[in-house]
């Protein structure tokens, strides 16, 4: 069982080298879950993630209080989430 496991995981990854279409399909891509500030709500769902979710990254990362302050949030291929924040007016 363990040798199978082990034979699967490195025939996947000799698999990924040869063709970024099947990494992409294994491992995913990096997806914008908020932009300009407006959630995008079927994306979130689908990622499970929600609005408070967000904003508690948003406070952690950024010192963010509000979605409007929120340029773009990415949901990194590593399951965490990056966050960009909108332009601030006089700095």
């Amino acid at each position: 069982m363990v040798l199978t496991l082990i034979g699967l995981d490195i025939g996947l990854s000799l698999w990924k080298q040869r063709s970024s279409r099947i990494e992409k399909w294994l491992d995913g891509v990096p997806q914008v879950i908020v932009e300009n500030g407006r959630p995008l709500k079927y994306r979130m769902d689908m990622a499970r993630v929600d609005e408070q979710d967000m904003l508690v990254v948003a406070r952690a990362l950024q010192g963010l209080e509000r979605m409007d302050q929120i340029k773009y949030a990415v949901l990194e291929r590593s399951g965490g989430i990056s966050i960009i924040p909108q332009h601030r007016s006089g700095a």
